[in-house]
Formats: structure tokens, sequence, C-alpha cells
């Protein structure tokens, strides 16, 4: 006879989703408490920032007509790969000296508040594998690793847990989710909490202006019903002793308190925005481009990523501590150029481009930007390609070709497609990185490498989780060993970077 005092998982499991639905809680993602850490993080120093939002452009960006610009070499067809060092004219900015590939008009104009990193370096050799780079710009970690990574979201949100009880110390703005492909799904894997569990996963926002259902009771349910309801299951829970002292009750009525807390908290009002923002800070986080414009529409998000954007900031605003918004990656779409790569690249900065610079003004306007760090990022750069067809180079790569050999015989070869590892530029601002400055520099032709300071990712982490006040050696124990937030613990931050 089986131990009356005991709880079947799947029994557990199904009654608890017949509670929620009981008292009228819409099924979605909950937050778990916080109260299972067995000590409070205190920052060994005083921190330079509060809040972190990563702008996430996966796809591979073509630094050399972006962040890095190179000297214009218009198309000429019968031209070689080696002939083409920039498809775009350099603009000045607001700081002295940096110049940025046309187009990033907007960036341009708050580089003043910002930091360039040009020099970004990684020996190993991604080739045409973007999910492998990703996750390791997201994690520090080379997969396979042996442990499931956390992502740079997750790390912030259980070493410093949330800024305001009822904002998700991790929140992701603009991925699909979709549990029926598997590239998502691996994708996923890499953005989530690793081996920290669930309670670290993001809140996942998918589109800003389609809201979150889960915020809002079933249709019917008033507010004063609902809490009637949840009033009576907590009485019910609290005089049942079975319940009381099962561990996993007790996490679940938390998730349920959490979850209704969330649906009067912050975050629900900022999904507010459309009605309380003025059309001139609508339209300024808008593309600057139209869907018809575009020689490919599917590359088109619309209001998408700006909206994203301007949801994050309101989500900072009332103290959200992480929050990423991502350019949603598709294979062969967005940055992700195997041919036409010039044209494209015109097209992708005139979406991004006023939304980035938007967010940043606001920000500072605000006086928020001085403690929230905002990094803008994407898994490599690019180079000239080894092979009119990019992405079927004969290494899989293109990292020491200096494109002498191909021959751009029409203009969709025009452009920077191979996938190039050895280089890579990340855009920093406010969060105590330093104004109107770059560091780094590559070299002149191809290949574009570090010529001068070459960073490691793992100590690029540290620079910003040192602002944020974790050290570099901080870590959690999984399976009788630490595991740090940045890889091995061997994380230097660059001063240089920091004010």
């Amino acid at each position: 006879m089986r131990d009356q005092q005991s709880i079947d998982r799947r029994e557990f499991v199904k009654s608890s989703a017949a509670i929620a639905s009981a008292i009228g809680l819409a099924p979605g993602p909950l937050i778990a408490a916080e109260s299972d850490l067995t000590k409070a993080f205190i920052p060994p120093w005083i921190p330079k920032a509060d809040a972190m939002v990563l702008i996430w452009l996966p796809g591979g960006i073509a630094q050399t007509d972006t962040w890095d610009p190179k000297q214009l070499t218009p198309y000429r067809q019968g031209m070689t790969g080696d002939e083409i060092l920039g498809t775009c004219a350099s603009l000045p900015t607001t700081a002295d000296g940096i110049r940025l590939g046309e187009g990033l008009e907007g960036i341009g104009s708050v580089m003043h508040l910002g930091t360039i990193l040009r020099t970004l370096s990684n020996k190993t050799k991604f080739g045409a594998i973007h999910h492998k780079a990703q996750s390791y710009m997201m994690t520090g970690y080379i997969p396979p690793v042996g442990v499931k990574a956390p992502s740079i979201g997750s790390i912030v949100a259980r070493t410093l847990g949330c800024r305001h009880p009822h904002i998700p110390p991790y929140i992701y703005i603009g991925r699909d989710i979709d549990t029926s492909d598997a590239a998502k799904l691996f994708i996923s894997e890499f953005l989530g909490p690793g081996f920290y569990g669930p309670k670290y996963q993001p809140f996942m926002i998918p589109d800003a202006a389609s809201g979150m259902a889960t915020l809002e009771a079933y249709s019917g349910m008033t507010r004063s019903r609902l809490d009637r309801r949840q009033a009576l299951l907590q009485k019910l829970f609290s005089h049942n002793s079975l319940l009381r002292d099962s561990p996993k009750a007790t996490a679940y009525m938390q998730m349920l308190e959490d979850a209704r807390a969330m649906m009067d908290s912050p975050v629900k009002q900022a999904f507010n925005y459309q009605a309380e923002e003025s059309q001139a800070t609508l339209q300024a986080y808008m593309p600057q481009i139209d869907e018809a414009e575009l020689a490919d529409g599917s590359y088109f998000q619309g209001k998408r990523f700006g909206h994203g954007l301007l949801l994050a900031r309101r989500l900072v605003e009332r103290g959200a501590r992480f929050v990423q918004v991502e350019y949603e990656y598709g294979p062969l779409k967005g940055f992700d150029m195997h041919e036409n790569g010039c044209t494209r690249m015109v097209e992708m900065k005139r979406q991004i481009d006023g939304p980035i610079s938007q967010l940043i003004r606001d920000l500072d306007e605000r006086g928020l930007l001085e403690r929230t760090i905002v990094m803008l990022a994407t898994e490599f750069g690019r180079t000239i390609a080894s092979a009119p067809a990019a992405g079927r180079e004969p290494e899989g790569f293109a990292e020491e070709h200096d494109g002498s050999e191909l021959v751009i015989s029409e203009p969709k070869m025009y452009g920077f497609h191979g996938h190039f590892s050895s280089c890579n530029c990340l855009l920093f601002f406010g969060g105590g990185f330093k104004q109107g400055f770059v560091y780094g520099k590559t070299a002149d032709r191809h290949p574009f490498v570090p010529v001068e300071n070459p960073v490691r990712l793992e100590d690029v982490q540290a620079t910003f989780y040192k602002a944020l006040g974790i050290p570099p050696d901080h870590g959690y124990e999984t399976e009788s060993r630490p595991f740090y937030v940045t890889k091995d613990g061997t994380g230097q931050p660059i001063d240089a970077l920091l004010a």
C-alpha cells in the first residue's frame, strides 16, 4: 500500500494545473520566488551599473561597413575580392575621430556617449556554423561543454536578482517561441539558464506590439473574483499540513502569487506604450524603410524590433535588471548575408539605426544611461568570400583569404559574405563605459585582423560583469565542481574601456 503522506509527482503537477485554472490564472510563464537562494550576493566593489540592455543582432554583421569602416571601393565588374575594402562611405560622428559606415547617421549622432571595441578576436574558427558562434557569444563556452552553460542574462539574473520585486530579472524580447522547430529549440538552449534551472530562464516576449496574453485573466474573470479564489486557495493550502510540508507545493504557491502580482505589475504597465508615448516617439522607434522598398520582404520586421527597444526602455524605467532585444535570427535573413551584401546592408541599417539611436537618446535624457549598460553584439564579423557561393568555401570559412582569386562578376557578389571569426566589433553605451572612445585597431587590407589590442571574449564579459559588480571568477557549483561566469574564471576586465 502506497504511503498516504507522499505526493506522486504526476498527480501533483496535474492537480496544480487544475488549481491554477480554477482560480482563473491564464497559462504562461511564471516567475519563481528568490527565497531559495542561500544568501544574497554582495558586490565586492561599488557597481557602476544597475541594469543592462543587450541588443542582439545575430547573423554576422559586416564590421567594415558599420562599426569599423574601411575605404569605399565602388563596384566594378571583373574586380577581384581583395579590391573590396568597403561598400559604403564612412561618416563623421559626434565623437571626435570616430567614423561609422554610411547609413548609421542616427547612431553616429549619439556616438559621443559610446565606446566601440573593434578587436574582439577568437582563435576558434566557426566557419558557417552560426549557432555555434551564437552559443559562444551568449555563454562564453564553445559547445559541447559537458554541462549546459547559462547565458549572460541568466547569470545576471541569478547573481544580482530582481531590481523590482514584480519584474523578472531576465526579460527577452523579439524571439518567437516555437517548440516544433529544432533550430529554435537549440537557440533557446543557449539563451537560457543552462544548469541553473528554469527559475532563471528568460521571461519571453515575442512581439512587444502584440502584448502578453499571459498577463491577463481569463475572459470574464474580474480582479476581485480572481483574488477571492486565490485567497480561498491559500486558506486550503495553509490548513493542509501535507501541502505545507511539501517544498514543491510551497514553490508552486509562490509562483501563483508572483504570477498574480505581475498582472498588476510594472511589466504590464510597460505594455501601454502605444497609448502613453507620443506619436513622435513611436515614429522614432520605427524602421526608416518600408517593406515594399526591400529587395526581399522576408528580411523586414516592421515595428517589431524598434518597439521591442521602446518596451525595453520602459521596463528599465520601471526597474528591470536585464533585458535582451533581438532582431530575430533566421538563416540567410537579416545580417546573415551570403549574397547582395552591399544592398542588403543598406536595407538593414535603415531598419536598426533609428530605433537604436532613439533608445540611447531616451535613456540619456531620462538620466538612466549612466546606470544602464547598453551593448550591441553579433556572433562574428564578415570578410570577403573565398568562393562565389558564401558558406560553401572549401575550408568552411574565409578567415585567411584575401579575395585575390575571386572575380566579382556580378553585383550580387559585391559585399562581405565570408564568415569571419577572427575579428568582431562590439558597442557599449552607459553603465560606466567610456564615452566617445574606440579601443583596438584592425588591418586596412584583407584579412582585417586585429593589429592593436586584440581581446578575448572572456575579458569582454569580465568587463561588463565588473561594471555590474560581478567578479569574473564568481561561480556556482554543478556536478560537484564550480562553474564560473567567465570561462574557467579566467576573464580579465579591460579597464581601458571603463571610465
